[in-house]
């Protein structure tokens, strides 16, 4: 029977700042020439940095903490880590640490001494391509399982967005879109049929790798900056998304497969929407909908790395996502980097519940889908 790699465990974890988009527009010395939150539908997100005392590395052991609560393994069980967040702003006045790695930071911290350490780094898609690397070293008989993890603190980007925005369609505007969390996730082998990833594809297309570039301010300014070309990155990325995503699913069990949900990269409602609608374009058919498309943005923002598995924890939480049913993972960063990846959860819904409840302080999200 063929191996499989399942998610045993997922903890997510948001800092306690709460930053409106009204207060970051009203901040901006220009005003942007759209309304930022009609058009993304983000109304708020959770915030680390100077005012919590938490970072990048803070985020991610939260993360890897509430994922080992209610794990059946120990740090000293897993065979591999890998880290996968962005920011690398890992204390006050912007300290950045390289070396050491994230991934020993963390295995020092949580004593993973059995382990393989390292880091990738590829934007949105980090997560899902450290991901990718884990299920080919489960597959391979390598790992019997192991974490991926990323604590993702990007709302600098946005207080640089606040000084540096000079005119009404300012490239620094996406920024004014991200929020902050950390996300950790335990994979493991395993052989129980219908379970887990059915099939899993990355690619890039390098061609629009300068549509959204991050780099040091260039104004003075502590930390860094994101210039984007929205409208443009996105019409080619959700272009190829749904492209990647229809010929993925059209005819196909998934196209008519009932408890089935789509995630995609949380950027913004518009976006989420037009993703769907050339999705059943391409299909011919209303494979997306309403109903089992989820949007996460309102109170998350677009968290990076860790936007689809912020995601599928609120809607676990929610109650929207229960054990055994279908999700179809539709992944974008800049690079531009695309991927799908099909998944059928186990009991991981129900041991999450049955573990965390629902938390509302968490500010989880009270509709399923918008």
């Amino acid at each position: 029977m063929a191996t499989k790699t399942v998610i045993e465990n997922l903890g997510v974890y948001f800092p306690a700042g709460r930053l409106t988009t009204k207060e970051l527009v009203d901040g901006c010395r220009v005003k942007p020439a759209v309304d930022i939150e009609e058009l993304t539908g983000i109304k708020e997100r959770a915030c680390a940095g100077d005012e919590t005392g938490e970072y990048s590395i803070d985020l991610a052991i939260k993360a890897v903490e509430k994922c080992l609560e209610i794990s059946r393994y120990s740090a000293e069980d897993m065979d591999m880590v890998i880290c996968a967040n962005i920011c690398r702003f890992n204390g006050p006045h912007f300290k950045v640490n390289y070396e050491p790695s994230t991934a020993v930071q963390l295995a020092k911290h949580f004593n993973f001494k059995n382990a393989t350490t390292f880091d990738v780094s590829n934007a949105c898609a980090g997560m899902f391509t450290a991901v990718n690397v884990m299920d080919a070293f489960i597959k391979a008989g390598v790992v019997k399982r192991g974490m991926v993890v990323s604590g993702e603190y990007i709302t600098h980007l946005a207080m640089n967005a606040q000084k540096e925005i000079t005119n009404s369609v300012d490239p620094q505007f996406a920024s004014l879109t991200v929020g902050d969390s950390g996300a950790a996730v335990i994979l493991e082998a395993s052989e129980r049929p219908g379970l887990g990833f059915h099939e899993m594809e990355l690619f890039t297309v390098a061609e629009y790798c300068d549509l959204c570039i991050g780099k040091p301010s260039e104004k003075g300014n502590e930390g860094y900056v994101m210039e984007t070309d929205s409208s443009k990155i996105h019409a080619i990325a959700i272009g190829l998304t749904s492209e990647h995503i229809g010929r993925a699913v059209k005819g196909t069990n998934w196209e008519k497969a009932s408890y089935h949900h789509y995630i995609m990269h949380q950027t913004a409602t518009r976006a989420i929407t037009t993703t769907m609608q050339l999705i059943n374009n391409w299909t011919g058919s209303d494979v997306c909908t309403m109903k089992n498309t989820v949007f996460n943005v309102a109170n998350r923002g677009n968290t990076a790395s860790t936007a689809h598995f912020v995601a599928l924890w609120d809607h676990i939480k929610n109650g929207a996502i229960r054990s055994g049913d279908h999700i179809l993972f539709g992944v974008q960063a800049s690079g531009i980097n695309l991927g799908v990846a099909k998944y059928t959860l186990d009991d991981l819904p129900e041991r999450i519940m049955a573990a965390e409840g629902q938390r509302q302080e968490e500010n989880v999200a009270q509709a399923a889908y918008a």
